[in-house]
């Protein structure tokens, strides 16, 4: 579930459909420019989700003289106060209103209400569940207001419950029928506001406060394995950043698909909440994010490095435990190779967004190279830049430039270079080996060769690893690759049989002979859908990118990206009509449905014995983008998944006569 942010400040992976109110939301000052007080925000909210109705007060301290300001249309500004004195409100368009606030007035109150019955849009109040977006204009938005110290208090009727941005205070409770619970943050640019038909089950760990909001079925099957993830995870995570910038953590349910990580809390879909993967996976890096793009925030002017930092420091980091981390990086360097021509784009021109090229830069292209940071500054300068860049700009803005400033101070040693090439240089480096030999010495052995770089943006600043194999087992020596190309030299005492260029794919490069994955077909823009029974074609074009349909097969099969659909014996039959190779081994019955690609070609194969068997490998399709084979048995579980092994990029030579 990585779906990247539409939104500010890092409450990401937010669906497209929000609706905002132009010109205004804040305006994000540069790092570090941010009032060291910031005014004080107090703010009622009273839901009713039976008539999709809120009213709510807010009071701010030491207003401006001027105070222009926006709301959602369906709500209407009620009233404006200010020393107790009524204010004429003054209409400068739908959603939009001026004050004239009374000089040395020390608060302004602003009441407003109305109906916001969701329709198209997921800012919505209802009875399955509420969501309120901080960038939709759900409350009075100031024109001129960047950040302030919150405290707010939601109430809900019988039934439901609530949660918000920032950290618990108090107990929820409920309160004359219904149900109240209050939180603050000490410096935030918005307010964000969830709400449903929920259990609530609490537990306390490192301190914090860790709860889930979840529907009764939920909450009787998942509660205490996300609680227990949650205590798991923190406990890791402050230990290598530092501590959680929050009194609690609260992991809610949305009716909505969707996945999406706010100050203090995460709101995760009901449909996604039961899947096996997501508290191993997802649930970590929504938390992460409270450091990351919640806590210090991003300023999306520069790009967005809160999600690759994010899926390095969770993600990758879990996958390092379990001794998973030499795959990860080798499944990035996959899925980047999926990149279609002409979809590149620098790491600085990442903003988020539903994309899923992007993404792949974002995500992908941004966690590798955190990961080769890392190697060249070391764990410990590497960790401690973490905890300056949070120390410095927590609950603050923040940039690449303030990211590099901090490795930088740890590191002890100027970085510009580094980033100036990675983040802001698109496409990755290709690698070659080449002049390759063996030679008796008197003292040994001698291998020498000729390490090259490539690319539009070449020659970036690379430290590539190189293992020599031998009798005596395997020894290692890094490279400094600064130009387009390096001399290697490397002296053995025992006989060398193979020299391999970065074999446990350290460095962000192209991977020139890449398995062939469905995320190929996924985001390029010429994948085309056969349906061999036109009744499938919908669930052909489930598949990510939603490849569109052909009547006929291309005369050119090798040129075209093709996805091939239908029930077992008809896919089958058309391949063996087509003459297209089989794979590493056969497929085509396998399971009771089935999805793999043809390598060599262009072409996957989707077949199931019957309709509802390929509706249920339909429904899979999306997280398995990164596979080049899937299996489903016939209870609709995946019985085999993987990938192809990767052909001869080259990389590799063998030494031995």
């Amino acid at each position: 579930m990585r779906v990247p942010a539409l939104c500010r400040r890092g409450r990401c992976r937010l669906a497209a459909g929000l609706l905002a109110v132009p010109l205004l939301l804040p305006t994000v000052a540069a790092a570090g420019e941010e009032a060291a007080e910031p005014p004080r925000v107090a703010m009622s909210v009273s839901l009713d989700p039976s008539r999709g109705h809120l009213e709510g007060e807010m009071t701010l301290a030491a207003p401006p003289a001027t105070a222009r300001l926006g709301l959602l249309p369906g709500l209407a500004l009620e009233a404006a106060t200010a020393e107790g004195a009524e204010l004429a409100v003054q209409r400068d368009g739908e959603g939009r209103y001026r004050l004239a606030v009374p000089e040395g007035a020390e608060t302004l109150t602003l009441r407003w209400r109305g109906g916001l019955d969701g329709g198209e849009s997921r800012v919505t109040v209802a009875p399955a569940g509420t969501l309120l977006p901080a960038g939709s204009g759900w409350y009075p938005r100031f024109a001129d207001l960047e950040a302030f110290a919150l405290d707010l208090e939601i109430r809900v009727p019988e039934g439901q419950r609530a949660v918000g941005t920032g950290s618990l205070v108090g107990e929820p409770h409920d309160d004359e029928g219904g149900y109240r619970v209050r939180h603050a943050h000490p410096r935030t640019d918005g307010v964000e506001l969830a709400a449903g038909p929920w259990r609530e089950r609490q537990r306390t760990a490192e301190g914090v406060r860790l709860r889930t909001l979840f529907p009764a079925e939920l909450d009787a099957a998942f509660a205490d394995t996300y609680l227990e993830h949650s205590a798991r995870y923190l406990a890791l995570f402050s230990e290598r950043v530092g501590p959680y910038p929050y009194a609690s953590f609260t992991i809610a349910a949305s009716p909505a698909p969707v996945g999406l990580a706010f100050p203090g809390f995460t709101l995760l879909g009901e449909r996604v909440i039961p899947l096996p993967f997501i508290p191993r996976t997802s649930l970590a890096h929504e938390l992460m994010h409270a450091w990351w793009g919640a806590g210090v925030r991003v300023d999306y002017a520069t790009g967005n490095w809160s999600e690759a930092l994010t899926t390095y420091l969770a993600d990758y980091h879990l996958d390092e435990r379990r001794g998973e981390a030499r795959d990860t990086r080798r499944r990035w360097l996959t899925d980047l190779a999926a990149l279609p021509d002409g979809r590149e784009m620098r790491l600085a021109d990442f903003r988020g967004g539903p994309d899923p090229a992007g993404r792949l830069v974002g995500y992908q292209h941004g966690a590798m190279v955190f990961h080769m940071l890392r190697g060249r500054i070391g764990d410990e300068a590497f960790d401690a830049g973490l905890h300056t860049f949070a120390e410095r700009h927590l609950f603050h803005t923040a940039d690449w430039d303030d990211l590099a400033a901090a490795f930088e101070t740890a590191a002890g040693e100027p970085l510009g270079d580094f980033f100036d090439a990675w983040v802001r240089r698109p496409g990755r480096p290709s690698l070659a080996l080449t002049e390759v030999e063996r030679q008796r010495t008197e003292e040994g052995w001698k291998v020498r060769g000729r390490l090259e770089q490539s690319g539009t943006g070449a020659p970036w600043p690379l430290r590539v690893p190189l293992a020599v194999e031998s009798e005596a087992g395997v020894s290692r020596q890094v490279v400094e690759l600064e130009g387009r190309h390096a001399e290697v030299s490397l002296t053995l005492a025992e006989a060398p049989r193979a020299l391999v260029v970065d074999p446990d794919f350290e460095v962000l490069r192209e991977l020139e002979a890449a398995p062939f994955t469905l995320r190929r077909l996924a985001l390029d823009p010429d994948s085309r859908l056969l349906a061999l029974d036109a009744d499938l074609a919908p669930l052909g074009q489930r598949l990510p990118g939603r490849p569109r349909p052909l009547e006929a097969v291309p005369a050119r099969l090798e040129e075209t990206p093709l996805l091939v659909v239908g029930e077992t014996e008809a896919v089958a039959a058309w391949l063996a009509d087509q003459g297209l190779p089989a794979p590493p081994r056969d497929m085509a019955r396998r399971g009771q449905a089935r999805l793999w690609t043809l390598p060599g070609t262009r072409t996957a194969a989707m077949s199931g014995d019957n309709r509802e068997a390929l509706e249920q490998l339909a429904g899979t399709l999306r997280h398995h983008q990164h596979r080049s084979y899937l299996v489903l048995d016939a209870r609709g579980e995946t019985e085999e998944a993987g990938t192809w092994p990767p052909g001869d990029d080259g990389l590799r030579v063998e030494l031995v006569p």
